[in-house]
């Protein structure tokens, strides 16, 4: 499969300056503690290639595939969840019924533990805080030594108050609200239960209470007119930019983050940033955003902060489209996979995509499925093109990506590299 560059990379990824410090992940795979994982895959990468070009099978390299796990795991604890959102990305997978073997998923942990894996991010496929025994898997992983991070919808705030003691400064929850008004809230958010948003942001302050160490978020994804999931109008909230800004100070988060809305690509189901405007059109709507976002701005000091991701600042300065051109190889689905009771993939974005599944569900949790798993990441990471694959992905793991991929091509880059700064930051 061929690695060539396209001619205009180089100045792509020159030109890829919008990237925040928790999306530099060249810079978290350059740390002391995971470097050496690093250098060992890109070794074991170059030596692949060129038994490739001898004519060689991937088969006789694989009995010497690098011995680790992923670094990062997202984590989804259940497809269960307690909300109706309209958007839901996930929605064709909600409510199965479908499991984990606690025993088993906590043997998992603990063999990826043993291999490298330095954390994990709760979240997605559902609801984290409705499965039954979430307070107990999050003291294992803590007990495991494990960076944690909860995404939540925020109807289980009493379980994050369980669980509050065991977090530290490296840790964070991050709460998904979309909404300045409980109107909003309401309409886009529809819980199975009755709910306010005021009774979630009521929730913080028990917990920063208990412990102030670990931080929490206020998740605002930023919905315009004409969204559309899963054929439905979304919501817009663009005008609730300052009053859930406001709101998120007052309720003592510690941050509030815009991001873009997301929807599925038809062509294979990937996330991708939605936009059925036209480009002209979508000036005028990202002018909008930016003023009410520089109002929010305004309220940064005494501990909080307004955030914008990295994918809002390249929609609205154009370069979007430079994070859409990938190298054949995904090489992050070495170091970060998706584990969840569905079975075991290569990314956030195609989480539950047929195309994406590394293995089962279980696949970690013992030393043979471990070593099988191994080789069926380093298989994947041959078959799957990400040229092709994600083309219409606004990727953030783009410029890790060609980064890898200029070591794996220059061996001399890689013996002149050295460790960036330790901020014992594994989410990737």
């Amino acid at each position: 499969m061929s690695t060539t560059n396209s001619p205009t990379t180089d100045a792509t990824r020159a030109r890829q300056v919008e990237l925040s410090p928790i999306h530099d992940f060249a810079a978290k795979l350059t740390q002391p503690s995971t470097i050496h994982i690093l250098k060992d895959y890109v070794r074991w990468s170059a030596a692949w290639r060129k038994e490739r070009a001898q004519g060689r099978t991937l088969d006789h390299l694989l009995r010497q595939a690098p011995d680790y796990a992923p670094i990062s795991i997202n984590l989804d604890l259940t497809t269960s969840c307690n909300y109706a959102c309209d958007h839901c990305v996930d929605m064709d997978i909600l409510n199965t019924g479908i499991r984990y073997d606690d025993e088993k998923l906590k043997d998992s942990l603990r063999e990826m533990a043993g291999r490298g894996m330095r954390s994990v991010i709760v979240i997605g496929g559902g609801e984290p805080t409705v499965h039954p025994t979430f307070p107990q898997m999050i003291r294992h992983m803590k007990s495991l030594g494990l960076k944690v991070g909860v995404v939540t919808n925020g109807s289980g705030m009493k379980k994050i108050l369980e669980v509050a003691d065991v977090l530290d400064e490296q840790d964070w929850v991050r709460l998904s609200l979309d909404s300045g008004s409980d109107a909003t809230f309401q309409a886009m958010h529809k819980p199975k239960k009755a709910i306010t948003l005021d009774q979630i942001c009521e929730g913080i302050g028990p917990v920063k209470d208990k412990n102030p160490k670990p931080r929490i978020g206020f998740s605002f994804i930023i919905v315009w007119n004409d969204c559309e999931a899963n054929k439905t109008k979304i919501t817009s909230n663009v005008h609730e930019i300052v009053q859930a800004a406001e709101r998120a100070k007052r309720y003592r988060f510690d941050y509030i983050s815009f991001k873009p809305f997301l929807t599925r690509a038809e062509s294979n189901n990937a996330e991708i940033v939605g936009l059925t405007q036209e480009e002209n059109r979508l000036v005028g709507i990202m002018a909008d955003i930016r003023r009410r976002i520089d109002e929010a701005k305004k309220l940064d000091g005494n501990g909080f902060k307004v955030v914008e991701s990295t994918n809002l600042k390249v929609l609205e300065n154009g370069t979007y489209r430079n994070y859409t051109d990938q190298p054949v190889h995904c090489h992050m689905q070495f170091f970060r996979q998706v584990l969840s009771p569905l079975g075991l993939y290569n990314c956030p974005v195609y989480r539950h995509v047929p195309q994406a599944k590394i293995a089962e569900k279980h696949s970690y949790s013992d030393v043979p499925g471990l070593k099988e798993t191994q080789k069926s990441t380093l298989q994947l990471v041959e078959k799957f093109n990400a040229h092709d694959e994600c083309k219409e992905v606004t990727c953030l793991y783009n410029h890790v990506n060609w980064f890898i991929e200029g070591l794996i091509e220059d061996p001399k880059k890689l013996e002149a590299l050295q460790p960036s700064a330790e901020r014992e930051d594994y989410f990737l």
